[in-house]
């Protein structure tokens, strides 16, 4: 009988004899043990008592361990019950010991298995690993690659459903042309006569400078580098417009008020001959290709999550939404717009360099260059939704899934694997299970592009960005990411509850190591048969995840059969996050970090105490100690191998991926270099289903 997933992940009464369980593994051996003290035995069963070397016990061996009851004959399988049940491995010759989630080295070892309810019960049980040299992988023997190309039709602007607000956004690829217009306000506020004539060569800078012309990087710098030479924007700054409303009439809940000043801008250039549509829409799709209004305003700036005028909803605020107007070829309209303070391009935001004068209440105006303070990082996550991607945060701040060191979660960086292949700008390597136990290198993702996409064997890649897999990136405190790992004091010494650390590092990662994320964006749609008469048979539609997305709605009157457009249903904000099936919430997680500890610090509301933190990737101790001075670093890597027992703390269903499919993997990492990651990939008995009697 075999023993279903349920009753080992919830650990259920089995209320069945041990005797004659026995299991098949990859050399056809088995192993167990049975230990009896008082009046409580616990019967221990290795699905594989020889395993390669880099495997880890736990992942490698499947444990099987039932507490079984001597009084009253009932049993228990608790080989995951990890509050009670814990494994000390030792090698039989040196002494050495190590845990359940460490990569083993070639011998014979001894696991002990402690069980504690009200005493404890232990046993222990032998296996040996195996020294065996892995291939180093190439195309076809451990990895299938994949070129944009091969996504160009999924990426994100193909899809309003899937797209973050619905379809019509800025282009992602190829020149696009944006208008940038400032705006003040007739009876309110307005740019002093001080600074007017700097308005629009600060603008100018932000958006369009390159990167030497620049503190940091302009809008244009930034995507022509995260692109790898994709996508190319340019654009005018234009004449300042002036509204005719007071400012501080308007309602801070009235964020439609945007929407209109966007329109109201553009039919203001357009009717004073300042500019002709056509030449920003160079997509053809009807919409200017995107319309980013810097607004001067006299009403206060939301504050930090903690403070008493947090908040970062309101009108004035930044951020990215669309005027609902419809296409135009002739005469191109506004769509997609980002509303931004002038306070946050000019850099009151990052505080890199204290400017201001504490005694005399004159606050830090930022990082000045050249007698300039500009500063993108606003402007440049804005324009990441422009293009359609989401917020990798939480709106409800309980929780931060995406690990923070993100421009589209904490505005620092570059944008990680999952963005720029939505985008079409990247394509992954694919793990396609060619080889069990190979070595495979990875250079530096922001310089490169490269990157690994890996999922369950049993479950082959969907060849879409739509799909549940772990994402594996070599992070590099080089390119867009450098400038933003020495951290920002509005980070790093942020004041809360938490004290002056509150958020960590504040900033990207210090030194080198590898990223690992759990990105689960599959998406859902409704299928359904025709009725005799070419009409959907509602009787027949039924709602389910997809593997193969659709941008729009699908008829096949010659199969008689319906399929909606694909839509997303996952999210990084607990309340907003859906069922692909049921419709109901869900805890599945868009993207979802996976730190190199056991722990999940990403899952409270203390999540931004681990902003930037070494400790959150995995790396090589050797590389570690080349880096260390002498003076304790903030920290270094949080381990250097990745198994399902040791990061199932970031799993919503333990050992189960959310498709409830088991991940039969486990990597380490073997070297690394300043530009390059070594890792090596053992492929592991797949379920703890394959226990039989």
């Amino acid at each position: 009988m075999k023993m279903s997933k349920t009753k080992l992940t919830c650990w259920a009464l089995l209320g069945l004899s041990i005797v004659g369980l026995a299991a098949c593994n990859r050399d056809g051996t088995s192993s167990s043990s049975s230990e009896e003290l008082g009046d409580r035995r616990l019967n221990i069963t290795l699905a594989a008592s020889s395993i390669p070397e880099g495997s880890t016990f736990f992942d490698g061996c499947l444990p099987s361990v039932v507490f079984e009851d001597l009084t009253d004959g009932t049993t228990r399988e608790v080989y995951n019950y990890s509050a009670r049940t814990t494994y000390t491995i030792t090698n039989d010759t040196s002494g050495e010991e190590y845990s359940a989630s460490d990569s083993l080295p070639a011998g014979q070892y001894t696991c002990e298995v402690r069980y504690s309810q009200s005493g404890y019960t232990y046993g222990t049980v032998k296996f040996n690993v195996v020294a065996e040299t892995p291939t180093v992988a190439a195309e076809g023997k451990g990895y299938k690659s994949y070129k944009v190309e091969d996504l160009s039709e999924y990426q994100i602007q193909n899809f309003d459903e899937i797209e973050t607000l619905g379809g019509g956004g800025m282009p992602a690829n190829g020149d696009v042309k944006i208008l940038v217009i400032p705006v003040e306000f007739e009876y309110g506020q307005k740019f002093s006569d001080e600074i007017r004539d700097e308005v629009k060569p600060m603008l100018e800078e932000a958006f369009f400078a390159e990167s030497d012309g620049t503190p940091w990087e302009s809008l244009h710098s930034y995507y022509e580098k995260s692109s790898y030479g994709k996508l190319n924007i340019t654009g005018v700054v234009t004449d300042i417009y002036t509204a005719p409303y007071n400012d501080k009439e308007q309602s801070s809940t009235n964020t439609g008020f945007s929407t209109q000043i966007a329109q109201e801008a553009v039919d203001w250039l357009v009717s004073t001959g300042r500019i002709d549509p056509t030449d920003y829409d160079l997509d053809g799709d009807g919409y200017i290709d995107g319309v980013e209004v810097v607004y001067t305003t006299q009403n206060s700036t939301p504050g930090m999550s903690g403070t008493a005028d947090a908040g970062s909803s309101g009108l004035w605020w930044n951020f990215t939404t669309n005027t609902g107007a419809s296409p135009n070829v002739a005469s191109p309209k506004v769509h997609r717009i980002f509303w931004t303070r002038y306070d946050y391009v000019t850099n009151n935001y990052y505080v890199k360099e204290a400017q201001g004068d504490p005694e005399n209440n004159i606050p830090a105006q930022g990082q000045v260059w050249e007698g300039k303070a500009v500063d993108a990082h606003t402007i440049i996550h804005e324009t990441g939704h422009m293009m359609g991607a989401p917020d990798y945060y939480s709106y409800d701040r309980t929780e931060g899934p995406a690990g923070q060191v993100d421009m589209m979660d904490n505005n620092v960086g570059d944008h990680n694997a999952y963005t720029k292949m939505i985008y079409n700008w990247v394509a992954p390597r694919v793990v396609d299970g060619s080889s069990d136990n190979f070595t495979i290198t990875l250079k530096s993702f922001t310089e490169t592009g490269d990157f690994l996409l890996v999922k369950p064997t049993a479950d082959p890649w969907n060849e879409t960005p739509y799909d549940e897999y772990l994402m594996l990136q070599y992070y590099t405190p080089t390119g867009l990411n450098e400038k933003d790992s020495t951290g920002y004091p509005e980070w790093s010494n942020a004041t809360s509850a938490s004290g002056s650390a509150a958020y960590g590092h504040g900033g990207t990662y210090e030194y080198p190591g590898l990223q690992v994320f759990h990105v689960d964006t599959r998406v859902s749609s409704e299928k359904a048969k025709l009725a005799d008469d070419g009409s959907i048979d509602e009787s027949t539609r039924v709602t389910n995840y997809t593997d193969t997305p659709l941008p729009t709605e699908k008829t096949d009157t010659a199969a008689g059969t319906y399929e909606s457009e694909a839509r997303r249903v996952h999210d990084n904000t607990p309340s907003r996050s859906t069922d692909g099936a049921t419709g109901e919430n869900t805890p599945f997680r868009e993207l979802q970090a996976v730190f190199a500890t056991t722990t999940n610090t990403t899952a409270g509301t203390s999540y931004y105490n681990s902003f930037g933190l070494m400790t959150n990737l995995f790396g090589d101790e050797d590389f570690k100690a080349k880096n260390d001075t002498g003076t304790k670093k903030e920290s270094y890597y949080g381990n250097d191998t990745y198994s399902n027992y040791y990061s199932r703390s970031f799993y919503p269903n333990d050992l189960l991926w959310n498709d409830g499919n088991r991940f039969d993997w486990t990597f380490h990492v073997e070297s690394q270099t300043d530009e390059e990651i070594t890792l090596h990939f053992i492929k592991t008995p797949a379920d703890n289903d394959a226990f039989t009697d």
